[in-house]
């Protein structure tokens, strides 16, 4: 695919409009104007277009591969489920025109054929990864059956298989053991170990460590994430009693699963921090909804948080890299506010409210977490709202 626009726009003008689209979503003065929503409707109306074909182009694939990742749509609506739905039909039009055993065979062929086929399988990879995020997100079976995920190891075999297809490859064997793992009978009792994911961790050490691998840690984060809030909540169901209430005071025993939460959702927030300073990476909508999961978390567990201060710094500077107008930005404001009221109760308790700098409670608070100035209810969230599961949050069921 070429780079060029002018080549882009003449021959791809469904992906060029799609990339334009991509470029007003993540501009804050754009999102959500007259002319951001217009070229939404172009877009949308061009896409319906296309399903009217039997053999969809790649760039088609593509314009509804990037529709998804980055959800475009400048308003929420009634309709939450069209990122994930998109991503599932441009998995099934890649299966239904792809002969995978033929595309290796271009290896020998022309120039053009080779990088047409290189480029297919590295679409393919991103679909995979987005339909299992989507699918360990939202709860639900992928949409993908099980043996075209073993087409992504294909593009180990061209020769300009490069580092970021690493990365892509390795979240695809990420999130589909994390699948396995969630849509099982088992049920993890107070471990913080998961052999199956540590081990897969050490095999993909030497891509972990790197220092421009910040999605691929951010990804374990979330995989941590998930499984430890997944293992409380089916504790919580089939024992009750066994699980420590997430509103007991600190001085309580803490169950290491909520430890273990609390560390993952801190880290998970730094490294969305240190992302969010590259001048290169947009986050994805997955990556923006997960945020705010590690954030519900916080909240939901902060009486367990050892240096509620720091925590509430970080999250200031989370909520103001959030994409504008999704469905986590409503989330994360809430939860920061759940923080920010927490903070302001026990200071209140401990009769210190003209000296909440360093206090008996033990929480320190810097001077920009001392400006209480939010107000306490966000999108018709109220403090006492039941603090949302993945599931609502990936489906706009909270908002």
């Amino acid at each position: 695919m070429s780079t060029d626009p002018v080549q882009l726009r003449t021959k791809s003008p469904l992906l060029f409009g799609t990339c334009i689209l991509a470029g007003l979503h993540i501009t804050p003065s754009l999102h959500g104007s007259s002319t951001h929503q217009a070229l939404y409707r172009h877009i949308h109306g061009l896409l319906g277009q296309t399903h009217l074909s039997s053999t969809p182009s790649l760039d088609t694939i593509q314009s509804m591969l990037i529709f998804s990742v980055w959800d475009l749509r400048p308003t929420l609506g009634p309709h939450r489920s069209i990122p994930w739905l998109l991503s599932g039909t441009a998995a099934m039009q890649v299966i239904m025109t792809t002969p995978f055993a033929q595309l290796l065979k271009t290896s020998d062929a022309d120039g053009c054929e080779r990088a047409h086929a290189q480029e297919i399988i590295r679409t393919w990879n991103l679909i995979c990864l987005r339909g299992l995020q989507s699918s360990v997100g939202s709860g639900r079976p992928p949409i993908i059956p099980s043996q075209y995920f073993d087409e992504c190891i294909r593009v180990l075999d061209f020769p300009s298989y490069n580092a970021r297809n690493e990365l892509v490859l390795s979240g695809v064997r990420l999130y589909r053991l994390l699948w396995e793992i969630i849509s099982s009978n088992k049920i993890q009792r107070g471990s913080t170990v998961w052999p199956e994911v540590d081990n897969l961790r050490k095999t993909q050490e030497s891509i972990y460590e790197l220092n421009s691998s910040e999605p691929f840690r951010f990804a374990y984060a979330c995989a941590y994430l998930i499984l430890t809030r997944h293992a409380l909540q089916r504790m919580n169901e089939t024992q009750p009693e066994e699980t420590t209430n997430s509103r007991t005071t600190p001085e309580e025993p803490t169950h290491p699963l909520i430890r273990f939460t609390i560390n993952q959702s801190h880290q998970l927030l730094k490294l969305f921090v240190s992302m969010s300073d590259l001048t290169t990476y947009i986050h994805p909508a997955y990556e923006n909804v997960l945020c705010s999961f590690a954030m519900v978390t916080l909240a939901e567990f902060v009486a367990h948080l050892d240096d509620v201060g720091s925590i509430l710094v970080l999250m200031e500077q989370v909520v103001s890299h959030i994409q504008c107008g999704g469905k986590a930005e409503p989330v994360s404001r809430w939860s920061l506010n759940i923080v920010k009221q927490y903070v302001a109760d026990r200071v209140e308790q401990e009769d210190c409210v003209t000296s909440m700098a360093g206090n008996s409670t033990g929480i320190h608070i810097t001077h920009s977490a001392q400006n209480f100035t939010d107000p306490w209810v966000c999108n018709g969230w109220g403090i006492e709202q039941e603090f949302p599961s993945l599931e609502d949050m990936f489906f706009g069921n909270v908002i």
